[in-house]
């Protein structure tokens, strides 16, 4: 058997067990029937707006590809970019980082663009979304000097948690932290020096901006990075309002919950499943909803924990719907229509 198969296995079945340890520490000792009567007094309106700006995002998406591709000269179908965008969401509902290679692969099938190219643009989206997502932190932690105290304070105050859980939240941070990082420079670590890792870093920065300098609607395309990142922040920000706990957050709180988002979506767990979860919880106790618990008891349901509940389960719902139409406008009628022509 192929040693990159075996591998990967491992690795999904690694991303598997963290998800499962996370999942169980964060929920162990909730009270089911709190928990319960809480989602009931939430306002699924906001949660619905929310599913609805997340769709968006996709669309947008789908349409930034586009541009991209034509800055390479290939000529793509609004519909194949978006449909293709989704299933790759949606693929990463199981596989962690495998929606970019069925996202390319979907698209390959439709538009005969080499593997190659499309693999090339979302290395160049990669470079843009991160540094949006490095800015949106600055912008946070400036606005909010205060952070790393809080998190302190929140932590420290927490009177129902016994030293042996505050050494689980410690071992916990850690682990999360050091996943994230041999994650993140896996390739690095294992082929290169220090210097070398960071000139990569500098060179793949310096090809993703002069890609981005070959496209010829400049406009379009920073306006539907725009509208992307705006997406995502109204599709968390407009799920404040419909939980008592959150609805007095600013704007900024928002972002702030948002990046926190971001990181937790990286750590590699089937859809963010428990990594978005537990960093969320965080956020918001540093905000003062709620408080952070990794296996502490509880007569009632944490609001920090029911909040990235809800909207992870609803923005899954937005992966499992636009993925299950998209697989059926790319595959099923798309094929019917080459067929009666």
């Amino acid at each position: 058997m192929n040693n990159s198969f075996v591998t990967k296995i491992i690795k999904y079945i690694l991303s598997i067990f963290l998800t499962i340890i996370i999942v169980y520490f964060l929920f162990k000792h909730q009270d089911p029937i709190s928990l319960v009567n809480d989602l009931k007094k939430v306002d699924f309106n906001w949660i619905i707006l929310s599913m609805i700006f997340g769709a968006l995002a996709y669309v947008s998406r789908g349409l930034r590809w586009k541009i991209m591709l034509e800055a390479i000269d290939y000529k793509t179908s609004n519909i194949n970019n978006i449909a293709a965008v989704s299933i790759g969401y949606f693929t990463n509902l199981f596989v962690p980082r495998a929606g970019e290679i069925t996202r390319c692969t979907a698209l390959n099938q439709k538009e005969k663009i080499p593997l190659n190219k499309l693999f090339g643009t979302i290395i160049v989206e990669r470079v843009i979304d991160f540094m949006a997502l490095i800015f949106l932190l600055l912008v946070t932690l400036i606005s909010q000097h205060k952070i790393i105290k809080n998190f302190y304070l929140a932590i420290k105050n927490q009177n129902s948690e016994t030293n042996s859980q505050k050494k689980i939240l410690l071992f916990f941070a850690s682990f999360i932290t050091l996943v994230l990082v041999i994650f993140l420079c896996k390739k690095q670590i294992k082929k290169l020096s220090f210097y070398n890792k960071i000139k990569q870093f500098i060179d793949g920065l310096k090809e993703g901006f002069k890609s981005v300098g070959n496209i010829k609607n400049k406009n379009h395309f920073w306006i539907h990075t725009f509208i992307i990142w705006l997406m995502y922040f109204l599709m968390t920000y407009v799920c404040f309002f419909s939980m008592s706990e959150t609805n007095h957050l600013s704007l900024i709180d928002g972002v702030f919950i948002l990046v926190l988002g971001g990181i937790g979506m990286i750590i590699p767990t089937p859809g963010g499943i428990g990594s978005y979860h537990a960093i969320v919880m965080i956020g918001l106790a540093v905000l003062g909803v709620g408080y952070v618990s990794f296996g502490s008891e509880s007569t009632s349901a944490n609001p920090a924990l029911i909040f990235p509940t809800i909207v992870h389960i609803a923005q899954t719902l937005v992966a499992i719907i636009m993925g299950v139409i998209s697989v059926v406008i790319l595959f099923i009628f798309n094929n019917k229509k080459s067929d009666e022509q």
